[in-house]
């Protein structure tokens, strides 16, 4: 029977969906713009993340066995050890010797109980900051394409000069174009947050704020530009009026 979402649950494939949808309307719109292959890439990283979301969250059977009968083993032992201490004739000193170092055998076969216990949860984590990086390098790739796009350029074509970017975008599209560039970081960090949604590790909790922080600063830049296209053009607008 599949798992019941709650309301406040995000849902991996309208995610997906999403992220469908705005690349084809980035290939209708803006066809041939390089933007259309950065968008391809966050469709496969979504994809990507709604398989290895679902993998992580899986615990990994062979590990815990593993380490279940490596524990066992260890508890064995460090028992039959102290059976043998208490039970066995020896002097103040050879006790006291013995004592130290059981002391010691116990510290350090409990780090080892400890490394076992948290391998599992340390494998997902080091997957999940990787795919996460991933992600965050996307964003600055997103980020790249807007830098370029200057809406003073753009909307006064006229004072170009031999050192100003080529094929400039009119005002309408060059809006657009940005206007995609946002949805593609809001997208980017939505899909880090499906690495969040069922996770208790703080440490993959903060690298998910991270990227979710990342992708906002960057949008904030790209809807300057864009209310700037917008209140320039309204003028125009009025003007001609």
């Amino acid at each position: 029977m599949p798992k019941q979402r709650t309301p406040a649950e995000l849902q991996p494939e309208r995610i997906v969906m999403t992220i469908e949808l705005l690349v084809e309307r980035i290939d209708s719109r803006l066809p041939g713009r390089h933007l259309l292959q950065v968008a391809m890439m966050v469709r496969t990283a979504a994809a990507d993340a709604v398989t290895g979301v679902k993998d992580i969250q899986q615990p990994n059977r062979v590990i815990r066995i593993v380490s279940a009968v490596l524990i066992a083993m260890i508890v064995l032992v460090v028992s039959k050890a102290l059976f043998h201490l208490k039970f066995t004739q020896a002097t103040g000193w050879e006790m006291l010797e013995g004592i130290d170092a059981g002391i010691s055998s116990v510290v350090y076969l409990g780090l080892v109980i400890l490394f076992l216990v948290t391998l599992d949860t340390r494998l997902k984590r080091r997957r999940t900051l990787r795919a996460l990086q991933e992600l965050r390098a996307l964003a600055h790739v997103i980020d790249m394409h807007q830098l370029g796009k200057d809406p003073e350029q753009s909307l006064h074509a006229e004072h170009a000069t031999a050192d100003s970017p080529e094929k400039q975008l009119p005002p309408q599209l060059l809006s657009r174009y940005l206007d995609y560039c946002a949805d593609l970081l809001a997208l980017l960090g939505k899909v880090a947050a499906l690495y969040a949604q069922n996770s208790q590790d703080g440490v993959v909790l903060q690298a998910v704020d991270e990227v979710e922080n990342l992708t906002a600063s960057l949008s904030t830049k790209v809807w300057q530009k864009i209310m700037i296209i917008d209140q320039v053009s309204e003028i125009r607008s009025i003007r001609r009026g």
